[in-house]
């Protein structure tokens, strides 16, 4: 296999999917159609960063995360090397033995007592719950904790998630918003076991399409 080759966390989430999409994507180049992508997540996302790095200039934590449940931590306060880790070039890495990489952007981190909780932020339509967190955002945790761990930054074993969802619309445009952290557990080793069998797929025939994969089956629809 090429050493050039790097997966991020949404590739991995891409072949949890189908790994038949996934292959074409990454062997024949291939990417499954997308519709317009929204600019307002965007947006929300570049907002919350300035809103985020102001309080870690101050050395603390913003108002409404001043809570039992972060009791005890704290923004990661190397401002710079936040700013690498959180651009598409320069982000955050994993190498495996064979020089392979796992990279993604990081939104933020926390640490706590020397640990350090991977932390992305998240804007949704209305408010979400914790099944459904981990369900879409597990392996993108476990990924950056394991890319932490491999530039040595020891783990929490958990990361947050916080979710921005409006509320109600006032006075001069200004919207508030529900605003949910949910904390999930981290796992390393499931994460490097994701990113080895995606990997192995690479260096393989085209494997089988996912049972219910709609891209595969409007493509076999069309063949017929």
């Amino acid at each position: 296999m090429a050493k050039q080759v790097t997966l991020s966390p949404s590739a991995l989430n891409l072949f949890k999917d189908c790994s038949r999409c996934f292959w074409l994507e990454k062997v024949k180049n291939i990417k499954r159609p997308r519709g317009i992508f929204p600019s307002l997540p965007g947006g929300m996302d570049r907002v919350i960063k300035t809103y985020f790095d102001t309080f870690r200039a101050q050395g603390t934590l913003p108002p409404e995360l001043r809570i039992d449940a972060l009791k005890g931590i704290h923004l990661y306060n190397d401002q710079a090397q936040l700013e690498r880790w959180r651009a598409w070039r320069t982000g955050l890495q994993y190498h495996d033995e064979d020089g392979l990489v796992l990279s993604g952007m990081l939104d933020d981190l926390l640490v706590k007592e020397g640990a350090y909780i991977p932390f992305d932020y998240k804007t949704k339509g209305s408010p979400t719950n914790e099944e459904d967190a981990t369900k879409y955002y597990q392996t993108q945790l476990d990924c950056y904790a394991l890319m932490l761990e491999g530039n040595g930054f020891k783990t929490a074993g958990y990361g947050f998630l916080l979710y921005y969802s409006p509320k109600e619309v006032g006075e001069n445009g200004r919207v508030s918003f529900e605003i949910q952290p949910i904390r999930i557990g981290t796992d390393t080793a499931r994460a490097k076991d994701l990113f080895r069998r995606a990997l192995a797929i690479l260096t393989s025939p085209a494997p089988e399409a996912a049972p219910k994969c709609e891209y595969c089956g409007w493509l076999e629809k069309f063949r017929k």
